[in-house]
């Protein structure tokens, strides 16, 4: 993130003037992060939609007389761990001395610094462990789990090796109140590495919620002669049931935008599942659309699943989520 951003407040000092940069912003050779701050629009249509959050974050943490120190999710899309939905808030730690308060679209929050503030490309976030674990002290449980999924493996985008869980179980014991840390252990205990993508641990944790028996994750499925034919998100034996969570990464689309690369991908993908069919599974799938509707709509996951024949260990209520999310930032 080496975008330079164009501030009013200098304009002023060095004779820019206010005013051209508007001019700049309205010929469209500058792009308006928010109030006073700008960047090249060039540099701007040149970055994925995460990499622009982390430039919208980043130009908000910049601001201000003050440091400011980014938690929760902002944090989390500044260290590259997924959040679900859309985070429209830009969070930062309220200072010792002051309690929350919120100011357009910011908010300061009151939290317990469970290690010491990081500095990612200039900008000061909460550690990793403490971002993970405050998003599952204060998000709802499935939106939480996919962060704790993620810390639980190496990023290899970020060069960070994983956290443990042990340690994890431990910093829990230093939020603010019991619901806090019950909320926190909750989540760690359920963590699993295994799954491989947000949308895969978002399932997951509906289907916890849901009441259907767990599944084994990323089952190997191999031919008559050995030959690995692939592996499934999700596995339930007893039902001889497949789920798998289609995200359009998984297809290439979110790669490079290419309908012959995505082609390709559905084309290798359809011929995976074939495979694995053949050796006598069932297969059911969703995306995003399915998992976001509430349990008793008749498109959602979870009616999914019972037409599909998985049984459930008790019935499903009114829950739903509290934000339906159209995907995960960072990947699917």
């Amino acid at each position: 993130m080496s975008l330079n951003f164009l501030f009013a407040a200098e304009a002023d000092l060095d004779g820019t003037c206010r005013r051209t940069l508007a001019r700049r912003c309205t010929s469209g050779e500058l792009v308006r992060l928010r109030q006073g701050v700008y960047v090249p629009a060039s540099d701007w249509r040149s970055l994925a939609p995460w990499e622009r959050e982390r430039v919208r974050l980043a130009a908000a943490a910049q601001t201000g007389q003050s440091q400011r120190v980014l938690i929760q999710q902002s944090a989390a899309t500044i260290w590259g761990i997924p959040t679900v939905g859309p985070s429209p808030e830009v969070m930062f730690l309220a200072p010792a001395d002051t309690h929350g308060r919120s100011r357009g679209d910011l908010r300061w929050a009151e939290r317990e610094l469970l290690e010491p503030v990081a500095s990612i490309d200039g900008i000061a976030v909460t550690g990793r462990a403490q971002t993970a674990l405050d998003m599952a002290a204060y998000l709802p449980f499935e939106h939480a789990v996919p962060a704790m999924d993620h810390v639980l493996r190496p990023d290899h985008c970020q060069g960070l090796p994983p956290l443990e869980r042990t340690a994890l179980r431990d910093l829990a014991q230093g939020l603010r109140t019991h619901t806090k840390r019950a909320r926190a252990r909750r989540v760690i205990d359920f963590a699993d590495a295994r799954s491989e993508s947000p949308g895969e641990s978002y399932s997951r944790a509906l289907l916890h919620r849901y009441g259907f028996p767990p599944p084994d994750l990323q089952r190997e499925f191999r031919s008559s002669g050995g030959q690995l034919l692939g592996r499934t998100d999700f596995f339930w034996e007893e039902q001889n049931l497949v789920g798998e969570f289609d995200g359009a990464v998984k297809y290439g689309s979110s790669v490079n935008g290419g309908i012959l690369h995505t082609q390709q991908a559905l084309v290798k993908e359809k011929r995976r599942e074939d495979a694995i069919r053949a050796t006598g599974v069932r297969f059911v799938r969703w995306m995003w659309v399915e998992a976001s509707r509430p349990p008793d709509h008749p498109e959602g996951l979870a009616q999914l699943l019972i037409r599909a024949g998985l049984p459930r260990s008790r019935r499903l209520g009114k829950l739903g989520t509290t934000s339906p999310p159209p995907g995960a930032r960072r990947s699917a």
